[in-house]
């Protein structure tokens, strides 16, 4: 008996596995299909400079651009191995990700219950947190939502996105008896009927509202967009749901931006920061080994996506911040460290 129960314990510790153990990877259909085409697939809106839109060359720049190129060089060590796709609608845009068409859907999309629950999508962390806006002429003397009574305000139609609801049910609430005026598409055809007269002001998020008032209006100080946000829009990368090793890629890919920038690291002063003995810097470049095989990447992977494409701030500054055109003020996407919404998953 006393033989016979020690064969059991033994067994036992064979079946289990300790903590720090290896587990055997699950399926990545996603990463995989990445690798072996080496390229990233990205599907990107491709209309709205700051976000995603092709510059002079033909080149597609944006903070939705550069995240996939970070994911391009944690995964293949490349930022320029990626394919930039885009779809004619929403709808378009979303089953595309769901049948795997493309590997990354970084198109200034929030984050939803239906969107995550009811697909076969996930979100994979908060890109940028943004609110949906209302921008006025500024010659119009209207300083917040309550004195847009009686205006007309073109916004994007049911079908292109839920904006149309977000206003009508934010006039309700505060008492405000609008005009709405659908638009067939957003974006710059928001723009076009606010120019040509259609409407007094219009709505969509507020971010994008900042971007187009920057690059489609002949003279931007003569827009201006009010404080008020009428709802909470977190933009989300989506991935297909059926490969969760992609998603934790995606996600920490991410995270590692946001981290950099917290840790003071950047693309410029890598060579100082590999010097560190920082735990969580050490980890998080890969000096001290552990995330990247857990992964299925290389210890180097958020180092490379750092390297090439740059931190969190980097990437916000270039293309929607002071170095940018736009100008915007990092608002809630700011470090949680000076009131922002930013809060990286700790590296350890």
């Amino acid at each position: 008996m006393r033989r016979a129960l020690l064969g059991f314990l033994a067994m036992a510790g064979l079946a289990v596995a300790s903590p720090g153990q290896a587990q055997p990877q699950a399926a990545t259909p996603v990463l995989d299909g990445v690798r072996q085409r080496g390229e990233v697939r990205c599907g990107v809106f491709g209309l709205l400079p700051g976000f995603s839109a092709p510059d002079a060359q033909g080149v597609m720049r944006g903070l939705d651009a550069d995240f996939c190129r970070a994911v391009a060089a944690a995964v293949l060590g490349d930022a320029t191995k990626v394919r930039f796709v885009t779809a004619p609608s929403l709808a378009a845009s979303l089953e595309s990700v769901e049948r795997a068409e493309v590997d990354i859907l970084s198109s200034n999309l929030t984050a939803t219950a239906l969107r995550d629950a009811g697909r076969n999508l996930v979100p994979a962390g908060v890109l940028f947190y943004d609110g949906q806006g209302v921008m006025v002429r500024a010659d119009a003397d209207i300083a917040a939502f309550a004195q847009l009574e009686g205006k007309r305000i073109c916004v994007a139609a049911p079908a292109v996105d839920g904006s149309l609801a977000i206003l009508h049910s934010a006039a309700r609430r505060m008492g405000v008896g609008l005009t709405l005026v659908p638009v067939a598409q957003g974006g710059p055809a928001l723009i076009t009927a606010f120019r040509a007269g259609e409407c007094d002001g219009v709505s969509a998020d507020a971010a994008a509202l900042a971007t187009l008032k920057a690059t489609d209006l002949p003279d931007p100080a003569s827009a201006v967009v009010l404080p008020e946000r009428l709802s909470r829009e977190p933009l989300t990368p989506f991935v297909p749901g059926h490969d969760n090793r992609w998603r934790q890629v995606v996600a920490w890919t991410l995270h590692a931006l946001v981290a950099a920038e917290e840790l003071e690291i950047n693309s410029g002063n890598l060579d100082t920061a590999l010097q560190s003995g920082d735990s969580e810097t050490r980890f998080l470049l890969g000096l001290d080994p552990g995330v990247g095989q857990s992964l299925s990447l290389p210890d180097t992977w958020a180092m490379e996506a750092v390297r090439q494409v740059g931190n969190y701030a980097e990437i916000f500054d270039r293309n929607l911040g002071e170095g940018s055109p736009i100008g915007l003020d990092r608002g809630l996407s700011d470090l949680w460290l000076r009131g922002g919404l930013m809060y990286p998953f700790p590296f350890r």
